[in-house]
């Protein structure tokens, strides 16, 4: 016959309870996966993901553009700005700025260098997201 005591019950308990956390965290880990990696279908790629000073830029890979994206990634929606160059060095369509997030859409016909600047007055973690090969997002 099997002798229940208190710490027995309070060590089974625990351990369900353990379970039950791991699985929440799993389920929310792979939820987050799903909803992440929702927004990036079709052809894209980030670049230039790091602190980038108070009127920094970034330059992107050459790609058939067809949309160049310029992410705050702190959240603080802060004024970021984007824009191409051609192979020429030419600036495409000007810059393109806003609060928390910026974006251009360009043919596709041509090779571009996604560009990404900080138009804020402090640091900022950005990244930015060059689209090609697919309409504009």
């Amino acid at each position: 016959m099997r002798r229940w005591s208190v710490s027995t019950r309070l060590f089974s308990h625990a351990r369900s309870t353990r379970a039950l956390l791991l699985a929440f965290a799993v389920s929310g880990a792979l939820l987050g996966l799903l909803v992440v990696s929702h927004s990036a279908a079709g052809y894209g790629v980030n670049f230039c993901m790091g602190w980038i000073p108070s009127g920094g830029r970034c330059e992107g890979p050459n790609h058939t553009l067809t949309a160049n994206f310029a992410y705050d990634g702190t959240g603080s929606n802060a004024y970021v700005c984007e824009m191409a160059t051609n192979s020429s060095g030419d600036t495409v369509g000007g810059w393109g700025c806003g609060y928390g997030y910026a974006e251009s859409c360009y043919a596709g016909n041509q090779l571009l260098h996604g560009w990404i600047a900080n138009a804020s007055p402090y640091w900022l973690y950005m990244y930015g997201t060059e689209y090609y090969s697919q309409g504009c997002p």
